[in-house]
Order: C-alpha cells, then sequence, then structure tokens
C-alpha cells in the first residue's frame, strides 16, 4: 500500500496517495512492526514531499530513520538516510545533508548493495553539483557510471548520464553535452523509458533556446510534448509548457505563449513545482505588464517574489523587485517603490556575486581539466618514447645477435657489441635530457597559467563587488529624482543619499585602482608620518552611518599623539578593510575598537570587534595565497575573500606585519605592526 501511494502521488492522486500512506500506517501500527512501520514511514515522506510540504516530509524521514536505527535494521535505514540527505540538501542545508549520503553510502558499501551506491554516487554528485563543486560532482557521477557499467544495469544508467551532459551544458561545452543527451535518449529509448527519453529531448531543445535557435529548440520540444501526449500529466508537463511558452515568446507569438504558461503555472502548482511556477509567474508578470495591465502585473510579480524568498531562487529575486518597485512607482507609492528599489539592488548584488563565484570556481575547474589533459599528453608522450626506445634497443640487440653469431673473431664481436652499448646508452641519455627539458617547461609555463588566472579571478570578483552594486544604487536613486511627484524634502533626502553614495562609489574605485596597480607591481610606497588618531576618526566617520543602522557602536581609543611612519593610503585600506569585514560579523549591539597596543621602535595598531569570530581550522586560510576562503556576514553580506589578502600584500609592501586572534562566538582582533615616527610617544596598554 505504501508502494502503490508513492506511484499515485507520482501521478498527481494526491488525495488517494496520503489516504493509503495513512491506511498503511494504521496496518503497520496494528500488526506491531516496527521494520514494516520505518518503511511505511518513508513512503508517508515521500507523498509529503511530492505534496510540497517539506517540513512533514523531513519530519517522516527522521522518524523513519529513527526507527530503523534502534532496530539496528540498515536495510530500512539505507532509503530513509538517501531520502533525508536529499531533503536536506533541498532545504540548503548542503554540507548535512552530504554528510547524510556519505553514512549512506558507508552503509551501501559495507553490505556490497550496488544498486544503492549507484544511487548515492548519483546524489552525491547532484549535491556538489549544487554547490558548484564541478570536480567532486564529476568524480561522483563518473563512479555511479563504473558501478551500474560493472552491473551491466542500463536503467539506473540514464540519470547520472544525464546529469553529466547537464554539467557541460553549464560549463559552456555544448558539443559535449549534446553528445551525452543523444546518449541518454537512445538508451531510453531501447528501454521504452519514455520520461527519460522525454527528458533528453527537452534538455536538447533548452541547449538549442540557449544559443537562440529558436525552431529547433520549438522542434524538440514539440517532439517532448508528442513523447507524452498518452500518458497522465506530471510535472515534465509543466516544464514542457513553460519552455514552449518561453520559446513562442521568443517567435513573436504572444498569444500562444501567454496559453502554454497558463497551462504550465496550473500544473507547477498542482505538483508543487516551485522553480517552474516562481519562472511561469515572472513570465505572466512580463505578459501583462508589456499589455499595461498593471494589477494583474503586480499580482504575477509578488507571487514569484515570494515564491523566490521562500524558496531562495535567487536568479528570480532582482527582477521580480524591481517589476514590484516600477508597479508601486506608477501608481505613486514612491516610499514602497524606493523600498523595493533597494531590494533590487541588494537582490542583484548577491546575484551579481553568485554568478562571479560560479564563474571563478569554472574558471578554476576548467583549468583543472586542462591540467589532467596536459598531464594525459605528457604521460602518452612518454609511453610513446619509452615505446620507441623500447623499439630501438630490440633492434640494436637483434643487430647484436646477427652480428655476433656471424662475427668469427671474438674480438671483433667485442668490439661491435661495446659499440653498440655505448651507442644505446648516449641515445638514452639524449632522451632523457630531452624529456627532463621538456617537463621543466611545461611546468613553468603551468605557473604562469595558474598565477594569470588568479588575478583574472580576483580582478572580476573585485569589480563585481566594489563597483557594480553601488552603480546600480546610484542609478536607482537618480532615476526616483526624475519623478515630478517627490517633494523639495524627499529631493533633499534622495540627494543627501545620492551625495554619500557617490562618496563611497569614489572611494571604492580609488581602492580598486590601488589594488591594480599593486597586483601589476607599479605601486611605489611613499612614507609619510601620520596621526593614527585622525585616521580613525575619518574611518569612522566613513562607517558610521552603516554602524548607527546596525545599531554597532564604533570606538576610536587611539592616542591623539601617536604617529606612525608608513604608506598613508596603503594604511588607509587596510583599516577601512578591516572595519568593514568586522561591521559584516558583529550582530547589533556589539561594538567595534580600534586602538594601539605596546610598542618598541614600532607601532601594534588593532581593531577589534565582538563578532562572530573565526574557526580555528579556517584562521590559517584568511591571508593564505593558495587557499580562497570566504563566508557569509550575520546579515547575509557576501564576501569574495580577497580583502584580507590585499591587506596582507599592501602591509607587507611597507615594511610591516598583520596577523589575528580570533575566539568562534566571541570575536576577533587584527593587528597591524608598523614602523613608529621618530616623534611619537612610547605607548603602554
Amino acid at each position: 500500500m505504501a508502494h502503490v501511494a508513492g506511484q499515485e502521488a507520482v501521478k498527481g492522486n494526491i488525495h488517494l496517495a496520503d489516504s493509503l500512506s495513512n491506511l498503511a500506517g494504521t496496518y503497520a501500527l496494528q500488526l506491531n512492526d516496527s521494520s514494516l512501520l520505518a518503511v511505511v514511514l518513508n513512503a508517508k515522506g515521500k507523498v509529503m514531499q511530492i505534496k510540497g510540504r517539506r517540513d512533514s516530509a523531513f519530519y517522516y524521514y527522521s522518524k523513519s530513520l529513527h526507527i530503523a536505527q534502534l532496530r539496528h535494521d540498515s536495510i530500512a535505514a539505507l532509503p530513509a538516510m538517501i531520502n533525508l540527505g536529499n531533503a536536506m540538501i533541498d532545504r540548503h542545508n548542503s554540507e548535512t545533508g552530504i554528510n547524510y549520503l556519505k553514512e549512506a553510502l558507508e552503509i551501501a558499501r559495507k553490505r556490497n548493495n550496488k544498486k544503492y551506491m549507484a544511487v548515492l554516487y548519483n546524489n552525491l554528485g547532484k549535491a556538489f553539483d549544487i554547490r558548484g563543486n564541478y570536480s567532486m560532482a564529476l568524480q561522483y557521477y563518473r563512479a555511479a557510471l563504473d558501478t551500474l557499467e560493472r552491473m551491466k544495469s542500463k536503467e539506473y544508467y540514464l540519470e547520472p548520464l544525464n546529469n553529466l551532459a547537464n554539467i557541460y551544458l553549464y560549463l559552456g561545452n555544448d558539443s559535449l553535452a549534446m553528445k551525452y543527451y543523444q546518449k541518454v535518449g537512445k538508451l531510453a529509448d531501447s528501454l521504452n523509458y519514455q520520461s527519460m527519453q522525454a527528458t533528453a529531448l527537452i534538455n536538447i531543445g533548452n541547449l538549442y533556446y540557449e544559443n537562440n535557435e529558436n525552431d529547433k529548440a520549438l522542434k524538440y520540444t514539440k517532439a517532448a510534448n508528442a513523447l507524452l501526449g498518452g500518458q497522465y500529466e506530471s510535472y515534465l508537463h509543466s516544464i514542457i509548457y513553460l519552455n514552449l511558452g518561453l520559446i513562442h515568446r521568443n517567435l513573436g507569438n504572444a498569444k500562444v505563449s501567454y496559453k502554454e504558461i497558463s497551462k504550465s503555472i496550473e500544473l507547477a502548482r498542482k505538483f508543487h513545482i516551485y522553480d517552474v511556477l516562481g519562472e511561469g509567474c515572472m513570465e505572466m508578470a512580463r505578459y501583462y505588464e508589456n499589455h499595461n495591465q498593471f494589477h494583474l502585473a503586480a499580482k504575477y510579480a509578488n507571487e514569484a517574489y515570494q515564491l523566490a524568498v521562500n524558496n531562495n531562487m535567487l536568479n528570480l529575486l532582482p527582477e521580480t523587485s524591481k517589476l514590484i518597485a516600477d508597479n508601486y512607482r506608477a501608481a505613486g507609492n514612491t516610499g514602497k517603490a524606493l523600498k523595493f528599489y533597494d531590494l533590487y539592488s541588494k537582490y542583484n548584488a548577491q546575484y551579481q556575486d553568485t554568478i562571479n563565484n560560479k564563474t571563478t570556481r569554472n574558471f578554476a575547474f576548467l583549468y583543472e581539466l586542462q591540467k589532467k589533459e596536459t598531464a594525459n599528453k605528457i604521460l602518452m608522450q612518454r609511453q610513446q618514447l619509452d615505446k620507441q626506445v623500447l623499439a630501438n634497443v630490440r633492434l640494436k640487440l637483434e643487430q647484436q645477435r646477427i652480428l655476433i653469431f656471424l662475427s668469427i673473431i671474438t674480438i671483433i664481436s667485442v668490439l661491435l657489441i661495446s659499440i653498440l652499448l655505448f651507442y644505446r646508452s648516449r641515445l638514452k641519455s639524449r632522451l632523457n635530457n630531452a624529456l627532463i627539458s621538456n617537463n621543466n617547461e611545461i611546468t613553468e609555463q603551468n605557473k604562469l597559467l595558474e598565477k594569470e588566472n588568479a588575478f583574472k579571478n580576483k580582478l572580476i570578483s573585485i569589480i563585481s563587488h566594489d563597483i557594480k552594486s553601488p552603480m546600480m544604487s546610484l542609478y536607482n536613486i537618480l532615476e526616483l529624482l526624475s519623478v515630478d511627484e517627490l517633494s523639495e524634502e524627499e529631493k533633499r533626502e534622495l540627494i543627501r543619499d545620492n551625495m554619500q553614495l557617490t562618496d563611497r562609489a569614489l572611494n571604492m574605485v580609488d581602492d580598486l585602482l590601488s589594488w591594480t596597480r599593486q597586483q601589476l607591481n607599479t605601486t611605489t610606497v611613499h612614507y609619510t608620518t601620520i596621526n593614527v588618531y585622525d585616521l580613525g576618526n575619518e574611518i569612522i566617520t566613513f562607517f558610521q552611518p552603516d554602524a548607527r543602522e546596525m545599531n554597532i557602536n564604533l570606538v576610536n581609543a587611539c592616542s591623539p599623539e601617536t604617529t606612525v611612519y608608513s604608506d598613508y593610503q596603503m594604511l588607509k585600506m587596510v583599516i577601512r578593510n578591516l572595519f568593514s569585514n568586522a561591521l559584516k560579523f558583529t550582530p547589533s549591539g556589539g561594538y567595534i575598537e580600534m586602538g594601539v597596543s605596546k610598542t618598541n621602535g614600532h607601532v601594534i595598531l588593532y581593531v577589534t570587534d565582538t563578532g562572530v569570530g573565526i574557526k580555528p581550522e579556517d584562521q590559517y586560510k584568511i591571508f593564505s595565497e593558495e587557499k580562497y576562503f570566504t563566508t557569509n556576514g550575520v546579515r547575509g553580506e557576501r564576501g569574495n575573500g580577497l580583502g584580507l589578502k590585499l591587506c596582507r600584500n599592501f602591509v607587507e609592501k611597507s615594511g610591516g606585519k598583520i596577523w589575528l586572534e580570533s575566539k568562534a562566538g566571541k570575536g576577533s582582533t587584527f593587528f597591524i605592526e608598523i614602523k613608529r615616527a621618530s616623534n611619537s610617544p612610547s605607548v603602554q596598554k
């Protein structure tokens, strides 16, 4: 009954599935069979998941696992553990979800259950795929395919093969993605597995759609729809209808597009396919806005916005918030318009950061693939060279045998053998020297390529983080200033905001130029005497508006007489970076203090906060050139992991040192040791 309940839920017969799963649970309780109850609860969780009730699904999976573990029933525990891991990943808790899946994989390995091993390899691949770790994802997908190859199971072969194609599509290798999609389609056709065959056709259509080949995209999407024509409507139909709507929109068929997207929304609501529903609502909002039906556009935009917020669909948040802001502005509600324009700027910055982070990971991953390909080529060259040497040696030995056989005089034979051995040794030595020389040249080229790629990735991330977001905010404020309905007081307020944002943007551009010069080794250190107290006041004044809004107290504990001998712009950049990081990781009600510690020919500046601190295992990554480390702030702010590395470069270039002390949950302190100016008094603390 539990199995039938799952099948009916997939068909969309939710009420029947719910009734059957409840009845199965009642029988399991009456039979007092806890192993059976664990299986029923796991099936109940699947029904809840298809109904869109994720919290309930999570509850039933957890309860099923708990009962199975109490009975030490690993057979019942495995499916519950897999579903629980997938549910955690679905709830954006990928680390915990991956741990559940890895634990399940260990159980499957111990029991030598290759079917579950293949399923878990595939699920782990999807988890790392979602996190953007494509190298690990590819390893797990290939492990799944290797396991299934040994099992000679073609049915389960389809999903990891399709996932492999999706990764190559995301990485921009269209030809390889198309090759795998076609493989999926042919295999699904041979197995008469229509849903997977339709999935392959949908993906091929998407590939053509992304390349703006709408006629080909329409052909394959219609083929997928025709293939599923005789079946009950499922979540695949909602995807097909949405894709048909988008393709017809591009082809200028607005009425057909509207009809197809309406059908997609109806099915997405039925099957709780939130990403498809969000995209469909957003498309309907665009449609009604283009037809000047702003109240309907606002209705769908608000629904898409709520779906994006509730399901963390960052790709929809910028456009939905801007559309809502535009509607409020058209309705004359300036206050709410400003609120959603601000949200648009925030979400757009986060979305761009996500894209840039993924781009950085893609560059790194593609570089790793390139290194592996280069290593494989070198290995093949070595093998060919070895074969050539071996062939030469065999030839020479054969010549020796012939010469020895034909030779009558022993001295002549020995002489000939010696000459041949010497020639072989000399040839081998020359080949080895050539191989060593080639290896050294390849190593030097790889190091140069790594350095160039690291510089490009850093530059992309800095430009996105430090320029694009403030410029977008400035644009929105200036756009609002053009509205004639604003009062003089509102205009003055917006002008003040505009001046503040302009000042910040100029400072960011200045910092970026300084960083670029430093990376290109063109920065000259200009030593001068700097009053630390005045510099502290300047930086605190810069951050005071943000700190006041966050309810964080900024304190300048430096002595007014303390001076240091350093580069003013570099030191200002470093301390401002430390304050910016401290604000990100300090909760409301905390404080950030800048002060001076005891000196002995040097001044030790410190910036301390009452923030969340840094875990011991992460502290060494902060200033490391080899490690990439970043984490979100307490209010969801995103970083690029480069600021503190830049601080270290500037401090060391000006002859100083920088280090940190931190305890998780109690805050962090960053120390900078700088030369003390000759007129600065000694300080004791």
